[in-house]
């Protein structure tokens, strides 16, 4: 039914993820897939849809429905059962949710008079979490309610579902979206055949194979790691923006458990959820140490008081001069004896050598007799 490109996977494709798949698929199970942002889970769902339909069992046909949340114009119920309606071969013009809704399950009814199993394949799902309430939710549980051994429902997430929208589920809906499946980031082999259907930026095969270790099996990052054209990677900004949206998403307990595995620290009980996206691996680590890098070198910074005062001073004046008079007054106050040229050359000296300012990028300009400007490569 899909012509999508990554029907180009070779069989063995994320062969371990597609046992787990195919095992709750077999089973007639509905579940809710859980990955970290940007991991690439979506090449697997449309590998998943384009697969032969006997592929899963010899006496078990199964026909696939994806929808992606990308696709919708706008992020709302009705755009959702309009998308849903269409990728059945629906006509949605003028209609309302309920009947879009409706006419939906009856193409399903009719579908199953042929298909012995149909999988709806809701890629991005989360992207819906400001439509999230009770009736919608129950909605969509009523097209697997249609044959429940028939229909399987996958949603994709960033988050279990029970955690990012607990008000709207409740009763059979808590049950039904309690199901979760991890998806954790691709092998090295899995990632090479992203890269035929989707290649970055052209590079030795010496620097890809670092760049693939570096990626620890995620899609996107390695995508950015390739299109990069800094030596030192933690300096480029897009690498950065990668790194600190992984951190950004995770709860407040779980960053704290990312830090600690960063900076070396023991945690004795290591998050379920952090394991099971692949944050963590098995051996205690995190999946990429561009990660650990990026966490230790964006802790604030830890400067001695003159140091961090003259720091300030030149940050909020980036890539200006500040005045050597007004860094005397700042840093010095009224201690006039101690603001001395060979003080002020000493504590300058101090702050260029600090790990922070290379980790960051800052170097320190002088102007002869006049102050000194912060800039950031």
């Amino acid at each position: 039914m899909y012509n999508f490109k990554e029907a180009k996977f070779g069989p063995n494709f994320a062969k371990d993820k597609m046992t787990e798949f195919k095992t709750l698929i077999n089973r007639g199970l509905s579940f809710v897939t859980i990955s970290m942002p940007g991991v690439g889970a979506s090449y697997f769902l449309k590998y998943l849809a384009t697969r032969d339909f006997a592929y899963f069992t010899a006496k078990q046909e199964v026909y696939f429905i994806h929808v992606d949340m990308y696709s919708l114009p706008a992020l709302t119920q009705h755009e959702f059962f309009k998308l849903l309606l269409e990728e059945l071969g629906g006509k949605p013009a003028k209609k309302t949710d309920e009947q879009l809704l409706q006419d939906a399950k009856q193409i399903l009814k009719d579908l199953l008079v042929k298909q012995p199993k149909i999988v709806l394949i809701f890629n991005r799902f989360d992207q819906l979490k400001s439509q999230f309430d009770e009736n919608f939710l129950s909605r969509i549980q009523s097209l697997n309610a249609i044959d429940p051994d028939k229909i399987v429902l996958i949603f994709t997430s960033t988050k279990p579902l029970t955690e990012i929208t607990p008000e709207a589920l409740s009763g059979g809906n808590l049950n039904f979206y309690s199901e979760n499946l991890y998806f954790k980031p691709y092998s090295t082999a899995d990632l090479k055949e992203i890269l035929e259907i989707d290649p970055g930026r052209l590079t030795t095969q010496e620097n890809l194979d670092r760049l693939l270790k570096l990626s620890g099996g995620h899609n996107q990052l390695l995508h950015i790691l390739l299109s990069s054209q800094k030596e030192e990677l933690l300096l480029d900004q897009f690498v950065k923006m990668q790194l600190k949206e992984l951190m950004d998403y995770l709860s407040y307990s779980e960053r704290k458990q990312v830090q600690k595995i960063a900076l070396g620290k023991k945690v004795d009980d290591i998050d379920e959820y952090l394991l099971g996206i692949g944050m963590i691996i098995p051996e205690g680590k995190l999946f990429t140490p561009l990660l650990e890098d990026y966490i230790k070198t964006n802790l604030p910074a830890k400067l001695p008081v003159k140091e961090n005062t003259l720091f300030k001073l030149l940050k909020a004046s980036l890539g200006e001069i500040v005045p050597k008079d007004e860094i005397f007054k700042e840093v010095w106050g009224e201690d006039d004896d101690s603001a001395t040229d060979w003080a002020l050359d000493a504590l300058i000296y101090r702050l260029r050598k600090h790990p922070f300012m290379s980790s960051q990028g800052y170097i320190i300009e002088s102007h002869k007799k006049v102050g000194y400007t912060l800039i950031q490569t």
